[in-house]
Order: structure tokens, then C-alpha cells, then sequence
């Protein structure tokens, strides 16, 4: 069991305690990175403050309407800042005084089928000779009678965690590439995990007979908690077995917000918890942290070290969790490394 003051600081964090925020991130001209999920929520206000600081992001998202609405959301709000400080005869502070922008591309990609994923990643190596940083923020929030996928998986572990494992996969060349040749431990790849990893996956994480078929488990709740501790295992597992390349994974909960994940949740449920949901910029800075802190090392990435909102480490994980992080010959159970082998087995064919 995990303490009751793990769980509070996750609901309630300390008050702008952030340690990185986009008034004082630093200048990122010259960096590449991709946002999935990059047009709304978490994703948008990852892309501007990025943006906003020089560096060069891809979003990638389904639809290249709400890119591109997002794209001119984006530049317009620093167009207003600028005429702001113009009024105010200059003296602004942070991001915004005297910032060089970046640029915005968009790049169509949908989880839900593997062609498209493959085919962003093409796109995506075809126009760039580095990546510094891959944000997996695209997710999906629990949906009662979920479809299957185009190849025919589950919901929620496609969209949240096996659909970003391949994404991974196809850009691992291109980020340790990038890693060669910059500050150690400055080439990441960020997982978006959830406070349901701790609250409602079952023992383990992962049931194993969902491994074996995955029709086992019905209950949208758990394969959403499932599917976000999936991402855990699987920042540890890469951390474990490329740590060679200099590339570091990190995953964590970003925090609890007001975003379309909510969508398919019943109504009643989302006013229920909606006191409790932040803004998503707050999110942001948490991404912020697991992407730019040098207290994130390969070291801790190895150890398997869990980020929580506005960028701490978590107190202290359950139990079973940990076990589930160790391989059978440390003690425990196997189970990230056994997920991690489920994963490539199913997206093996798009990675040739």
C-alpha cells in the first residue's frame, strides 16, 4: 500500500511549486522536439511554451484542423504578447522578453492504427537530422465498449501505451543519434502515466492473462489504469536495455486537469472530480521537468523512477509495482520485461 500522503500530493501538489516553467526555461533555439497529442490539453501548452522558447516542434495529432487551429492559437498568443510589451515600452519578464520563436509543424498521426504511426515516424526522419526530446502525450481516457484497433488490439493499450512504444521504436535511431552528440542525458523520451497507475491497476500492473489474451480483461477502468502503467514498465525497460545509447526514459504522472481525456467519462463522474482538475499548463510544466531536469539521469531512468505533478519524484510506489520493475533473477516478478517482449512481438511487422 502506498501512503495517504503520496496520494494527497498528487491531488493537492504545493502551490506554484513547479520548478520549471516557461518563465524560466531555458533558450531551446537549435532543439527539435514532438508533442503527440500536441493540439489540445497538455499537449497545446507543452507545444507553446516551447515554442515560445526557440525550439523547433512537431505535433503530431489525427486532425490537421485542429493542428492547424492550434498552430495559430499558439503563434497568435505570442503576437499578442509582443504588442503587449510594445505598449508597456518593453521590460517584460521571462519567456516572452526578447525571445527568438521557434517553429510549428504538423504531422498526421493517429494510435489507433500502426500504418499512420509508421508512416509519421518516415515523414518525421525525412525532414529532420535530430530529436531531442519525444513527448508521448497522446492518450485516451477510459471508454466503456471500446472499438478494437485497425489491427485488431485493445483500446486503451494501443492508444496510451503500445501505439507510442512503436513510435518509440522507429525514432530510438534518430534520438541516440542526437545523443552522441549533446550534454549527457539531454536526448529523452517522456511517458505520460496517471495517478490510476497507483489507485486502481491491478496487482502487478499488468494482469498476465491480459498478455496472453487480451479479450481477458473487460473493465475500461482497469484497462485505462493498466495502459498508463504500461508506460512505466516500458520507460524502465527501454532506460534497461538501450541505456547504451545515452537516450533516457522517464515516466510519471503529469497531474489531474481539466482536458478532452475526459470525454468518454460519464458526465456525472467528470462533475464529480471537475474541483479537482487544474490547468493544463501546470501539466506542462510537470512534462517540463521529466524533459529538462538534471535531476533526471539515466541513472534514476535505470532505477526505474516515477515522476509526479509539477516535477518531483514520487515518495514511494507501491509495493507490487516495484516488484514488477525487477526481472526474476533481482527478485521480482518480470512483468515489465515480459510487457515490453508483448509489445514487440505485436508492432514487430512495422518496425522492419
Amino acid at each position: 500500500m502506498m501512503s495517504f500522503g503520496a496520494i494527497w500530493t498528487q491531488f493537492f501538489p504545493p502551490r506554484n511549486g513547479a520548478p520549471l516553467t516557461e518563465a524560466n526555461l531555458p533558450n531551446q533555439t537549435g532543439r527539435v522536439f514532438i508533442v503527440t497529442g500536441g493540439s489540445s490539453g497538455l499537449g497545446y501548452e507543452l507545444s507553446r511554451i516551447l515554442y515560445g522558447a526557440g525550439g523547433k516542434v512537431y505535433i503530431l495529432t489525427r486532425s490537421k484542423e485542429h493542428a492547424e487551429d492550434a498552430i495559430s492559437r499558439i503563434k497568435a498568443h505570442y503576437d499578442r504578447s509582443g504588442d503587449d510589451r510594445a505598449k508597456a515600452g518593453g521590460g517584460a519578464q521571462g519567456q516572452d522578453a526578447g525571445a527568438t520563436l521557434g517553429t510549428l509543424e504538423f504531422i498526421p498521426m493517429d494510435l489507433i492504427d500502426f500504418t499512420t504511426v509508421k508512416a509519421a515516424a518516415q515523414e518525421f526522419l525525412g525532414r529532420e537530422e535530430r530529436l531531442d526530446v519525444l513527448f508521448n502525450n497522446a492518450g485516451t481516457g477510459a471508454r466503456r465498449n471500446a472499438p478494437l484497433t485497425r489491427q485488431g488490439h485493445e483500446y486503451h493499450f494501443v492508444i496510451n501505451s503500445l501505439g507510442p512504444y512503436l513510435l518509440t521504436q522507429l525514432l530510438m535511431p534518430l534520438l541516440s543519434k542526437t545523443a552522441k552528440y549533446s550534454p549527457k542525458d539531454s536526448a529523452r523520451v517522456v511517458w505520460a502515466a496517471s495517478l490510476l497507475v497507483e489507485l486502481t491497476s491491478p496487482k502487478g500492473g499488468i494482469r498476465k492473462e491480459f498478455l496472453h489474451d487480451g479479450r481477458s480483461v473487460k473493465d475500461e477502468n482497469e484497462l485505462y489504469a493498466s495502459s498508463k502503467t504500461a508506460n512505466w514498465f516500458l520507460a524502465s525497460e527501454f532506460a534497461r536495455r538501450s541505456s547504451d545509447t545515452g537516450v533516457v526514459h522517464i515516466a510519471g504522472n503529469p497531474g489531474n486537469y481539466a482536458t478532452n481525456i475526459w470525454r468518454h467519462v460519464p458526465r456525472l463522474l467528470y462533475y464529480l472530480v471537475w474541483p479537482l482538475l487544474r490547468d493544463p499548463i501546470h501539466g506542462a510544466e510537470t512534462y517540463l521537468w521529466m524533459a529538462f531536469s538534471e535531476l533526471v539521469t539515466m541513472d534514476e531512468a535505470i532505477s526505474g523512477r516515477y515522476a509526479i505533478c509539477d516535477g518531483r519524484w514520487h515518495p514511494g510506489q507501491r509495493k507490487d509495482l516495484l516488484v514488477a520493475l525487477r526481472s526474476i533473477e533481482e527478485g521480482g516478478s518480470g512483468r515489465a520485461a515480459e510487457y515490453f517482449d508483448w509489445c514487440e512481438g505485436k508492432v514487430g511487422e512495422f518496425v522492419q
